[in-house]
């Protein structure tokens, strides 16, 4: 019933469902997701570190002569008075990249933290484009010398302040990318007899650029393939629903069909009176002639011949038929 009345426009409506699927399954594959991500451009370290070392050239039993002490805990005065002091910067390797190192002595004096006098004494200044990625400067110092200075200058200091001597180094480095400096110091605790330092004079920077781009991850297949299999779904049944709705079926016929299934109790086989003595009356339905002939006790009688069905009550037959000839045979 359904089919013949609606057969049209289900099949319209099946016909756009089946294409907003497959089209919201051709949207789905050929648009994946997509996200922001980050990556790096580059990841570069730049470091300082300075050491130190003394050749044994005075006289002493704690070592031989010529001996090469590096980076000792402490170095003595009589054996060892010269210091080298060797400033080494690591820059990224591969490209070019300008290095200036400049190493100092000195001398400084202060009071409540506030420095009221200093002295500077220049041990090495280097500049330098390198492509090796490392860049090494080297000065030796008389720590007689620096000794003397020191004690001369501590004397007149007196009690007023405190008083240190340090190395410091200061690097400035220059890429394509970018430029910048390192600042590191180390303290020289120094008496008449050994010295040694504080510390070490290290320092280190990285530089990190990063940038954000969009990748393009993949389709859902699942969800592309579900919606297109959905859409060829419907297509088919909107083929099959339209023939089915052009071949067209008698609804009439099937509820009568279904009224004789479902009271078949109620009817015989037969053949009605076609004499023109009877009063017919017509009944729309079967269902209605079924329901005359319960309520008058009566059964309902079925004429193959026209096929038609008829209740008989004295001069009154309801009838309902399927073709008129029936009506034509008593002159209805």
């Amino acid at each position: 019933m359904l089919l013949t009345r609606y057969g049209r426009q289900l099949a319209v409506i099946f016909v756009l469902i089946g294409a907003l699927a497959l089209g919201g399954a051709f949207l789905v594959y050929t648009n994946p997701p997509t996200e922001q991500v980050t990556e790096t451009v580059y990841d570069q370290q730049v470091g300082t570190e300075t050491t130190t070392s003394a050749v044994v050239t005075g006289e002493t039993d704690l070592y031989p002569q010529g001996e090469t002490l590096e980076d000792s805990p402490v170095y003595f005065l009589g054996a060892t008075p010269n210091l080298t002091v060797r400033t080494v910067t690591d820059v990224p390797e591969g490209e070019a990249v300008t290095v200036s190192q400049r190493v100092t002595l000195r001398h400084r004096a202060s009071r409540g933290g506030e420095v009221f006098w200093s002295t500077e004494r220049l041990l090495a200044a280097t500049e330098e484009q390198t492509t090796d990625g490392s860049v090494a400067t080297e000065s030796t110092v008389d720590m007689r010398d620096v000794n003397r200075t020191a004690a001369n200058r501590q004397a007149e200091v007196g009690r007023v302040g405190a008083f240190e001597t340090l190395i410091r180094v200061e690097v400035a480095y220059e890429t394509a990318n970018y430029s910048e400096e390192l600042t590191a110091t180390m303290p020289v605790v120094i008496t008449d007899q050994v010295y040694w330092f504080d510390g070490s004079a290290a320092a280190n920077r990285t530089h990190t650029e990063t940038t954000r781009r969009e990748v393009t991850g993949s389709p859902n297949t699942t969800l592309a393939g579900g919606l297109g299999l959905f859409g060829v779904i419907a297509l088919l049944a909107a083929v099959r629903v339209g023939i089915v709705s052009r071949r067209g079926v008698d609804v009439d016929a099937i509820e009568t069909e279904l009224t004789r299934t479902r009271h078949e109790e109620w009817i015989s086989r037969g053949d009605l009176p076609t004499s023109s003595d009877k009063q017919f009356i017509s009944i729309d339905t079967l269902e209605d002639l079924v329901d005359i002939a319960i309520d008058s006790n009566k059964r309902v009688i079925y004429d193959e011949e026209y096929e038609a069905y008829g209740v008989v009550d004295s001069d009154i037959v309801y009838y309902y038929v399927e073709r008129e000839e029936f009506e034509q045979w008593v002159g209805m």
